[in-house]
């Protein structure tokens, strides 16, 4: 490439930069400037209809939640508000709030980033207020994922006392996976003649994460909320430059005429990811209602077998103050994390205690 040439192609850069830098600078919302904001430059490359990425990089380091600074105290007051008017509501309708913690992400946190954009990678954030937070989905299905793994964990090791001169194979645990996902995720709660079909302790265990997270039949009895922000009045900034590395890119588009090979230049993808540090609020409402209402319902219709298998589930959900729940947010939170990449290490999470 001529002199000529590497000159013009950086003052083109340049020109970009300095239009994405002003169009930026229009946007009071986040949200807005991130999923609307995208310039027609950056969607447009030389030879094909593709993101490019340098404008992408660039126009990514310049979307930045610090120009809404002075803003974000009034964000937060309207978030706490949001939250005490639900608690109310639940509160005055017979829920009974069992979890109200404050976790801080230890790694870099990535919600939404399959969700559609037209980078391909998104982020999970506020419509109104245009800051990342985690959905109730999303803390609903990591706990239940941690919840899957449990029980599969508690059938292994049964397993490995019966069996304790032979290694269990992979077949076996995939085996054992595949009939645990099958039960907790796929089925709903049977009835017949108002009697619970036969249970065995491991069946009675995915029979009480049904009644937590619910089934296609049965509405859970947990309510989980949002996850907000909860110390944005301290940051500077919220988000950071993260990538996706892709070494073999023409074995991918092209695997039957491309063999994958290390003679490849990577393609680094960008995308954003929420830094670590930021202290989110975890808040879960128990239907007491509902609860006394399903023991009542078979103190009524069901047998006596029947009667004693709800109670006996009920009061082991509500022991020691809801323990078992408990313990699964904070092994979901603390060990397999929330949203996209867990396997790479990111979304875990780490209780805030404060001094009193």
């Amino acid at each position: 490439m001529s002199k000529q040439q590497k000159s013009k192609n950086l003052k083109s850069d340049q020109q970009a930069n300095r239009q994405l830098n002003s169009a930026i600078a229009e946007w009071d919302n986040f949200s807005l400037a991130f999923l609307k904001g995208v310039s027609f430059e950056i969607r447009k490359n030389k030879n094909f209809d593709l993101i490019n990425q340098k404008s992408k990089k660039v126009y990514l380091q310049s979307i930045s939640i610090s120009k809404a600074k002075e803003k974000l105290p009034l964000i937060q007051n309207q978030i706490n508000y949001k939250l005490k008017s639900i608690e109310e509501y639940l509160l005055a309708n017979h829920f009974l709030k069992v979890i109200d913690i404050n976790m801080k992400n230890i790694s870099r946190l990535v919600v939404g980033l399959g969700s559609e954009h037209v980078f391909e990678t998104s982020l999970t954030l506020d419509y109104i207020w245009g800051i990342p937070y985690i959905p109730s989905s999303a803390v609903k299905g990591g706990c239940k994922a941690a919840a899957f793994w449990e029980i599969v964990s508690l059938i292994l090791n049964n397993y490995d006392k019966k069996e304790s001169q032979k290694e269990i194979s992979q077949d076996e645990i995939n085996e054992v996976a595949k009939y645990v996902f099958q039960n907790l995720y796929n089925e709903d709660i049977y009835f017949e003649n108002y009697k619970l079909l036969d249970l065995s302790d491991i069946n009675k265990r995915i029979l009480l994460y049904k009644l937590i997270f619910g089934t296609k039949n049965f509405e859970g009895l947990f309510t989980f909320l949002d996850a907000y922000p909860q110390n944005l009045s301290e940051l500077t900034s919220i988000f950071e430059l993260d990538i996706i590395n892709s070494h073999y890119p023409d074995y991918y588009s092209n695997p039957i005429n491309n063999p994958a090979g290390d003679w490849y230049n990577p393609q680094p993808v960008n995308f954003l990811a929420v830094k670590p540090g930021i202290e989110f609020k975890f808040i879960v409402f128990y239907d007491k209602h509902r609860a006394e209402k399903l023991v009542e319902f078979f103190e009524t219709k069901s047998t006596c077998e029947t009667k004693s298998i709800c109670f006996e589930l009920i009061q082991l959900l509500e022991k020691d103050n809801f323990k078992i729940f408990k313990n699964i947010i904070k092994t979901a939170l603390n060990f397999y994390g929330i949203g996209a990449k867990t396997r790479l290490g990111y979304g875990l999470f780490e209780e805030v205690r404060r001094d009193n």
